[in-house]
């Protein structure tokens, strides 16, 4: 059977510096550009919306990731001139069409048949749509099951990827990550439930208990910019 090809980097901060001279591939920071590329009603601090609605608001580059200053806002066009001067989203940030979800997170790993291939998709839901920072639980679902997202136009080229990870909400890629995202939890069985511990939260007596990859919480704190932060996950495999 084809074998994965072990995956290079962990971070977005390396993935970041190893493709420093690839324009092709460092665009997929830009989470405003990835929303363009798909035809989303996007734009900058200084632009707004071009109807009322349900939007958005998040950073354009968000290296750390874990949801920083993303949050959800009703817009009337009433407000358009106070959008022009800042008043609503922050320079560095943008406006974006609200995609009602499902959210899910998808790993594609190449194999060393030169095929690439989903090895893990995961669904997750918000305790609310007022904090995007925590998730109540994340499900595990069938790979095979996963469109191919790398056949979209927007992707650039995999040539000397050997894996990435997908965010999408309804459909449409919210994030790209030359690295994996949800491999800490490959060898959970398809219908897993995952659910997040955030700090101050207590594990139940008897729970399997999963902790972060870096014991230190004040690595998962952004130095004070994340109010919420995680300390791991119980894990409720499915009964069988």
């Amino acid at each position: 059977m084809p074998e994965p090809l072990p995956s290079l980097h962990e971070e977005d901060c390396e993935t970041w510096e190893a493709y420093a001279r690839q324009s092709c591939k460092r665009w997929v920071f830009n989470k405003l550009e990835v929303a363009l590329r798909q035809g989303l009603a996007a734009g900058p601090a200084g632009t707004a919306p071009p109807r009322t609605g349900t939007y958005v608001i998040r950073p354009i580059y968000n290296i750390f990731g874990m949801g920083i200053s993303a949050r959800k806002f009703e817009y009337d066009t009433s407000m358009r001139e106070a959008f022009l001067n800042y008043a609503e989203v922050e320079p560095g940030h943008f406006w974006c069409e609200w995609l009602d979800g499902p959210h899910r997170s998808i790993d594609y790993r190449k194999f060393d048949d030169g095929k690439w291939r989903c090895t893990s998709m995961t669904e997750g839901r918000h305790r609310s749509d007022d904090n995007l920072v925590q998730f109540d639980h994340w499900v595990k679902l069938d790979p095979n099951d996963a469109p191919n997202f790398w056949q979209l136009p927007i992707f650039p080229s995999l040539s000397d990827l050997v894996a990435f990870n997908v965010e999408t909400r309804s459909g449409k890629v919210i994030e790209i990550h030359l690295r994996l995202g949800n491999d800490p939890f490959d060898h959970l069985p398809v219908g897993t439930r995952i659910t997040p511990v955030w700090d101050g939260e207590t594990v139940p007596d008897g729970a399997e208990f999963l902790g972060n990859f870096y014991p230190d919480l004040e690595q998962y704190g952004a130095s004070g910019r994340l109010t919420n932060i995680r300390s791991g996950y119980i894990i409720e495999r499915p009964v069988t």
